[in-house]
């Protein structure tokens, strides 16, 4: 069987307000982005010539999928006489149901309040520039304005003019470029937010009503005509347009990939790990890679001390002994000198059923995990969860890993693991590699896509959301799982989204302050040293200062914990005002070693709104 599908099946574009200079999403795990010319990516793309910030452009491919080969295609492939690409962005933010932690994941109740509820016709609180293609090479931009929407697209809509507090207008939801080989570029909006109002206020960090922003999602399909004159419809993709990542290289512990493939496992998409409501464990079970199912995730818990103020020495492991195998009894296995290493950091690791709790006390046994050394031990990750704010039913202050891959994890500390590589599926490979540089938990509400990610019946195949292109209008307002309109993704996210970016910085939850997303929006980041000046023979150093190497706050101020702008904007209005101006984490050389470090800020450090 010979199928042609779009990848990667999921894209991210994010917002930025350069009106031209952009850069590419990274498409390698951990990656830097990469610039359209391909030279080498450095700290002085993030920004153009003026020192606005550049958006990420999310690159789309066409792969031809035969008895399981991935090739990708171009307009230099052979075979190949066009590819016409088709998408549609929208944001339906505010016209969907407010945002209340996880109310709603199950379906919402009938007294479940809309934003904007004073609206009578809610079809006007959709932006929708309609549908747009674009074909050829190196051809664009073909934008989604609101001066160019399709002759006979009905229901087309923007917010009113001069909204507040900068007098902006969102004018577009971005635009459409093709590479030298006919490749999709496509970029998102300028990271407008704004209201209608005269005098606006932010008053919670999701619903705001009168608000409006330029994130977006939205399906993207290919039209192929090979050489033959045979017309084929790739499966279509879906590109999710965000706020920036500002730690590109750090990664998140859980990340959407991790979230995605755990609700497909268990939708029964992958029989070999989950099947009939049982694991597959113990030895003739699945077993999972070292190299890149086990050790990617402990990898992430080191790095993250580089952009929150966690103690580094506690998260250094020795991958040696950790992915160490042997062969016992004509079984290859994880050795068995490892294993209490292994099993002591499991031991660490918030298993599923545990949300809640983040001391497992002695004698504790609803946790699931053993204790350590009989007193008890702080559970892992040390993040809030889903639902760290309204007590409830649905409460889950902490979050913790997956389900699948807390079983991955179990299957490793018992020694049932391989090192084997990803296979080689490059389509679906480059669709792993974006997800994992996306936020996959704390959802409250998230950044690229909230826990409408865990609803296996928005998926037309695993990782692959449905897509129904709408060609002329208007979108709809309800939900319909298999026909995933534009917007419909985004739009349980916060409007506007720098209120959340704001917010979620850090949280207390019974008597401890926890972390969001470091790994995204980076709670404190390290500086680089400026060049100290020669000091004469028995002069002492000079104290250390912001440059010095220290931790900083990467934003705010960091004495006080109960500050209002304890690592954050007092208000989160001067977040819609200066968040173009923020530093980006970067690892560079330091002084002989690789350090992440902050660059490319415009912000003052020491800054007053």
């Amino acid at each position: 069987m010979t199928q042609y599908k779009v990848f990667p099946a999921i894209g991210i574009a994010r917002v930025g307000n350069a009106p031209s200079k952009f850069y590419i999403g990274p498409e390698q795990y951990r990656g830097l982005p990469t610039r359209p010319d391909n030279q080498p990516f450095t700290e002085a793309d993030f920004r153009d010539e003026n020192g606005k910030l550049c958006r990420q452009a999310a690159l789309f491919h066409v792969y031809k999928v035969e008895n399981g080969v991935e090739t990708e295609i171009t307009l230099d492939s052979p075979e190949i006489a066009s590819i016409t690409w088709h998408a549609h962005l929208a944001n339906k933010k505010s016209s969907w149901y407010q945002f209340q932690v996880s109310l709603g994941e199950n379906g919402y109740a009938s007294n479940h309040p809309l934003r904007n509820p004073h609206a009578v016709q809610r079809n006007q609180l959709i932006i929708d520039p309609g549908p747009r293609q674009i074909a050829g090479s190196s051809q664009g931009p073909v934008g989604f304005n609101r001066d160019n929407v399709p002759a006979g697209y009905t229901g087309a809509h923007f917010p009113p003019p001069n909204l507040q507090p900068l007098g902006d207008s969102i004018d577009t939801l971005g635009e459409l470029r093709t590479d030298e080989e006919g490749r999709l570029l496509l970029l998102g909006g300028l990271g407008i937010a704004g209201s209608t109002d005269a005098n606006p206020t932010i008053t919670e960090y999701a619903n705001n009503d009168n608000w409006w922003d330029d994130t977006s999602d939205g399906p993207v399909g290919a039209t192929i005509v090979l050489t033959t004159g045979e017309t084929i419809e790739a499966l279509p993709a879906r590109v999710l347009v965000g706020p920036p990542s500002y730690a590109p290289q750090i990664p998140n512990l859980v990340s959407l990939y991790d979230t995605i493939f755990d609700a497909m496992v268990r939708a029964g998409y992958n029989p070999n790990i989950f099947s009939g409501q049982m694991w597959k464990s113990g030895p003739h079970g699945y077993r999972p890679s070292f190299t890149t199912e086990i050790r990617p995730l402990l990898e992430r818990a080191i790095l993250y001390p580089w952009v929150a103020a966690i103690p580094p020495k506690p998260h250094k492991f020795n991958y040696d002994i950790l992915g160490q195998m042997e062969t016992i009894g004509g079984m290859r296995q994880g050795s068995l000198a490892g294993r209490g290493l292994r099993q002591y950091i499991l031991d660490f690791l918030r298993p599923p059923g545990s949300e809640n709790i983040i001391v497992n006390a002695p004698g504790d046994d609803n946790s699931g995990a053993k204790l350590q050394g009989g007193i008890g031990a702080t559970m892992m990750p040390f993040l809030a969860g889903d639902n760290a704010l309204t007590p409830g039913t649905l409460t889950s202050k902490y979050l913790r890993v997956t389900d699948t891959q807390y079983f991955f994890l179990q299957q490793w500390a018992n020694g049932w693991f391989t090192d084997d590589p990803l296979p080689p599926t490059p389509g679906s490979n480059l669709t792993r590699f974006v997800l994992e540089n996306c936020v996959g938990g704390a959802f409250s509400p998230g950044i690229e896509m909230g826990w409408i990610s865990r609803d296996a019946s928005i998926y037309s195949e695993p990782m692959r959301i449905s897509a129904n292109f709408v060609e002329h209008g208007p979108l709809q307002l309800d939900f319909h799982p298999q026909r995933m309109e534009p917007g419909d993704v985004t739009r349980y996210m916060a409007v506007p989204w720098q209120a959340d970016f704001n917010e979620c910085s850090s949280q207390p939850i019974d008597g401890r302050i926890l972390w969001w997303w470091p790994a995204q929006r980076p709670e404190y980041v390290y500086l680089k040293p400026e060049p100290q000046a020669l000091r004469a023979a028995g002069d002492i150093p000079a104290p250390p200062d912001l440059r010095s190497g220290k931790q900083v706050p990467w934003l705010g101020t960091d004495f006080d914990q109960k500050a209002g702008n304890y690592i954050q904007f007092t208000d989160d209005i001067d977040m819609v005002k200066y968040w173009d101006q923020l530093g980006f984490v970067m690892e560079q050389e330091v002084e002989g070693e690789q350090r992440f470090v902050e660059v490319s800020r415009t912000l003052p450090r020491t800054f007053t709104p």
